[in-house]
């Protein structure tokens, strides 16, 4: 549980960076080539993190979208020309924010 702990804070370091780069706004966010690529490579580290939680800790936490979020990673890294900036906008103040959530309160709060 410890390994699993230690990814889930990564997780949650990651979406607190996240949030800073949402901040501005969408509008800041599509004219900014940086913050995409920032948060991209966020999506990345997130996707990385989750993929290094044990798949029976996972597997315990079932309410979250492990597969579609280590698919993400995949997806961000290799196929970085096709991603929509909206679409990337969607998720970044979406699913992030809900994963944060979800992860401080329930694999970091966690005590067994």
């Amino acid at each position: 549980m410890s390994k699993a702990r230690d990814a889930a804070a990564r997780v949650v370091s990651v979406c607190d960076v996240i949030t800073g780069i949402v901040a501005s706004g969408e509008a800041a966010f599509l004219d900014d080539i940086r913050a995409q690529w920032a948060a991209e490579m966020g999506l990345i580290r997130i996707g990385e993190a989750v993929s290094k939680i044990p798949v029976a800790v996972r597997e315990r936490f079932g309410d979250q979208p492990w597969r579609q979020i280590i698919g993400m990673r995949d997806f961000a890294a290799h196929q970085y020309d096709d991603l929509d900036p909206r679409r990337v906008w969607r998720t970044l103040v979406t699913d992030v924010p809900r994963l944060r959530e979800y992860l401080t309160a329930t694999v970091l709060a966690d005590r067994e």
